[in-house]
């Protein structure tokens, strides 16, 4: 299963279909064109959470401990003060 994405954008001329995550990531529109020229249409997956944790209870990511199994945070200090 691969990761979900929560946008698409769909080219409305040559039928290109891009996916992605982050709304910052959305096709880019040149200064100087206006809104009716623009020809990228952005669909919102309303499902991308319940799709988010199936994929994340499928895949078991475990929870990022760097300092496990070490002496860090027990007899040696994290900060110096």
């Amino acid at each position: 299963m691969q990761k979900p994405y929560q946008y698409s954008a769909i080219h409305k001329i040559t039928k290109e279909i891009r996916e992605f995550s982050d709304i910052f990531m959305r096709p880019y529109q040149p200064s100087g064109v206006t809104d009716e020229n623009y020809e990228w249409v952005v669909y919102i997956d309303t499902r991308y959470a319940a799709k988010l944790r199936l994929y994340n209870y499928i895949h078991k990511i475990p929870p990022y401990r760097p300092y496990a199994g070490t002496e860090i945070g027990k007899s040696i200090p994290i900060l110096n003060f």
